[in-house]
C-alpha cells in the first residue's frame, strides 16, 4: 500500500483520467452534466420572464385604433351632433361648426375610420388645431382634439379607467378634409 493510500483510504485514491483531487466526486469537466436550480435562480428566472411579459404588453398597448378608442364604443346611429371648434394659433378668435345631419356625421366618422395610433405624449407646434365634441343620445361623450392631422387626444367620459383618455400619434395617412371643409 502506498503512503497516499494509507492516509487517504483507497476510495479516495485518484483514478487515471479523472481530474479534481481526492474526495471529488464525479467528473466537474464532464460535458452535459446540468448543474442543479437553486431557489435563487429560479427567482431570477420568474422575475425576467415576469418582465420580459410586462414589457411585451406594454409595447402592445402603444399602439392602437381610432376604432377601438371610439368607433367600437358608440354606434354611429346614437351620435346626435358634433361640434367642432377650429383653433388657429395666428388668431384670437375660434371658429364653431355643429353638425346635426346624420350624413355629415357619418362622413366626419367615417374619415376617422381607418386611423391607427401609436401613444405619445411629445409636446409639438400646430398650425391648426381641432377640438371636436361628440354627443350621443343628446349627452356629452366624447372629447377628440386633433393637431394638424398628425395628433390626437382623445377622452371617452363615460369611462372612468386607463382607457379613458389618451395622447397619440397618427402613424397613417387621415385626410383632415372631412373637417376642413365645414369651415370657410
Amino acid at each position: 500500500m502506498t503512503e497516499t493510500e494509507r492516509l487517504n483510504g483507497p476510495e479516495n485514491m485518484e483514478q487515471p483520467g479523472e481530474q479534481g483531487g481526492p474526495g471529488m466526486r464525479g467528473k466537474p469537466g464532464k460535458p452535459g452534466k446540468r448543474k442543479k436550480l437553486t431557489l435563487g435562480r429560479i427567482f431570477l428566472i420568474i422575475f425576467l420572464l415576469g418582465l420580459a411579459v410586462y414589457h411585451v404588453g406594454t409595447i402592445a398597448q402603444m399602439f392602437t385604433s381610432f376604432e377601438a378608442r371610439v368607433s367600437s364604443r358608440i354606434s354611429l346611429e346614437d351620435i346626435t351632433s358634433i361640434e367642432i371648434t377650429r383653433s388657429l394659433p395666428e388668431t384670437a378668435d375660434d371658429v364653431v361648426v355643429t353638425v346635426t345631419d346624420p350624413a355629415e356625421i357619418a362622413g366626419i366618422m367615417n374619415a376617422f375610420a381607418g386611423v391607427k395610433l401609436r401613444s405619445s405624449y411629445a409636446s409639438h407646434d400646430f398650425t391648426r388645431s381641432y377640438w371636436i365634441h361628440i354627443d350621443v343620445n343628446k349627452y356629452y361623450r366624447f372629447s377628440i382634439r386633433v393637431d394638424d392631422a398628425k395628433y390626437i387626444s382623445i377622452s371617452d367620459s363615460s369611462r372612468r379607467d386607463k382607457y379613458s383618455s389618451g395622447s397619440f400619434k397618427i402613424i397613417n395617412d387621415y385626410d383632415i378634409g372631412s373637417i376642413d371643409r365645414l369651415f370657410p
